[in-house]
């Protein structure tokens, strides 16, 4: 199961770059088989990075996700005090709340498998025991259901 991301702002001549990201990611969607796992701030990052006409189609798609059982919101209280440790960790890095919460998510469920657009700020970040993430969007393989 992995855990989502929402990643950097496209603006500009970045949205040209990151539509290679986004056909990579949709083929990723429809071909995953398993069940997906996110934090509130990933959403909240994500949908305020989207036109209103694309937010409806986002929370759309997250509604019949999460109502046929295969996205799972996290509903944890937020560590404030690990999250600032992370950060202060990271300060080297661009890391922000919404990428800390995923990091506190996959240390708190032992997921390793993540989906993301900020591959290189998570191919910096490490888990427990310094153990990398795998960012399943770059690997060539699917990760372990």
């Amino acid at each position: 199961m992995p855990a989502l991301s929402g990643g950097p702002e496209r603006q500009g001549p970045a949205k040209a770059k990151a539509a290679p990201l986004h056909r990579r990611c949709r083929e990723f969607l429809k071909g995953y088989r398993g069940r997906l796992l996110l934090t509130e701030a990933v959403v909240t990052e994500t949908l305020a990075l989207l036109s209103r006409k694309q937010q409806l189609r986002c929370l759309e798609w997250l509604g019949d996700t999460v109502q046929a059982g295969l996205l799972t919101v996290d509903r944890e209280p937020v560590d404030f005090r690990a999250v600032e440790k992370l950060l202060r960790k990271y300060a080297d890095q661009p890391m922000d709340f919404a990428d800390a919460s995923v990091v506190l998510l996959a240390t708190r469920s032992g997921i390793r498998e993540i989906v993301t657009s900020d591959h290189r700020d998570f191919s910096v970040y490490r888990l427990r025991g310094r153990i990398r993430f795998i960012d399943v969007l770059e690997s060539s393989g699917r990760p372990a259901r």
